[in-house]
């Protein structure tokens, strides 16, 4: 099947040759053991949520000559060619120093740090990419609750994620692999132009 005749939807069986060969596309997708998912467009709500996360994390990493890590976000992350595994988290945080991660167009390994933010397929989120970036080795995985304006953390142990207590718009953010970072989850989820929230 060429790329041309593949229909864009969910469901899809393609190899991730295809899926990396469709190139820029109006549709935010992602591959998951050779099964393409279409995700729904993002809300403003969620947009300005990943803007305000990532803003503290870049302010973080300015406060260095040499930054300790780098972060993306909205882009295709390649876990694995052997299992066709090319999600898109909402942000992704990669260690400096990790010779065994690169890429131009995509992040290819595996990052020390994902996060997503609920939205209309929560159980994608909570079920299928929490086992998705456990077994991939991801050491943190951060899941954010628009709904309930909370942050569930999530630490790598023995090849399982064990949750960290969960935060409310009271606490802070932080990591023991970025020491010193800090997001205020106040500024995030009661920022005074944050727009009407998901339902």
């Amino acid at each position: 099947m060429t790329t041309a005749k593949l229909k864009l939807r969910t469901g899809t069986r393609m190899s991730l040759e295809e899926f990396l060969a469709l190139g820029e596309t109006d549709e935010r997708m992602e591959l998951v053991d050779g099964v393409l998912y279409v995700m729904a467009t993002a809300t403003k709500d969620h947009q300005f949520l990943m803007y305000w996360i990532r803003h503290y994390i870049e302010v973080y990493l300015d406060g260095f000559d040499e930054p300790p890590a780098e972060v993306h976000h909205d882009m295709t992350t390649i876990l694995s060619h052997e299992l066709q595994r090319a999600p898109e988290p909402d942000i992704v945080i990669i260690l400096s120093g990790r010779t065994d991660v690169g890429g131009i167009r995509h992040v290819e390994g595996v990052p020390d740090i994902v996060a997503e933010i609920l939205s209309t397929d929560r159980a994608r989120d909570l079920e299928c990419k929490r086992r998705l970036y456990a077994e991939s080795g991801v050491r943190e995985y951060w899941i954010f609750d628009p709904r309930n304006d909370t942050v569930i953390p999530l630490e790598l142990r023995d090849g399982d994620y064990v949750e960290r207590d969960t935060l409310g718009v009271g606490d802070t953010l932080t990591t023991p692999l970025l020491p010193g970072l800090a997001v205020p989850l106040a500024g995030i989820f009661q920022h005074r132009r944050r727009p009407p929230r998901d339902e």
